[in-house]
């Protein structure tokens, strides 16, 4: 036998073994004898209640709140070709905006796009 034969032989040897064994490894915790500790109280029901209801319906109510929050906090969008109800604003405009706005001229509005207001 070659040695890339031998070791693809053991490797399969090693991937079954480990396929056997971990199922017993992984159960051995369960099988374990008792120790005698004595068991203490069980929970009440207004605990259980809170443990495995109120805190996860609690948790659920948190993300899906702050995942609805961006879209309650935002605006109407602006859509081409309808009118522009907002105060305007001015970026990185000339050093003068008072003479750049009297001697401005207005333009064409054009439509169409995404909104197919054609």
């Amino acid at each position: 036998m070659s040695t890339p034969a031998r070791l693809r032989r053991s490797a399969r040897l090693a991937a079954v073994v480990t396929g056997a064994l971990l199922p017993i490894l992984v159960a051995a915790p369960a099988l374990a004898l008792d120790d005698g500790e004595q068991p203490g109280s069980g929970l009440s029901t207004a605990l259980v209640i809170l443990y495995f209801v109120v805190i996860p319906v609690g948790a659920f109510l948190v993300i899906a709140f702050f995942s609805v929050l961006p879209s309650l906090l935002r605006r109407p969008r602006y859509r081409p070709g309808r009118p522009w109800n907002h105060d305007p604003l001015w970026f990185n405009g000339p050093d003068d905006p008072n003479k750049a706005l009297t001697a401005a001229r207005p333009g064409a509005t054009a439509k169409g796009g995404a909104s197919a207001e054609w």
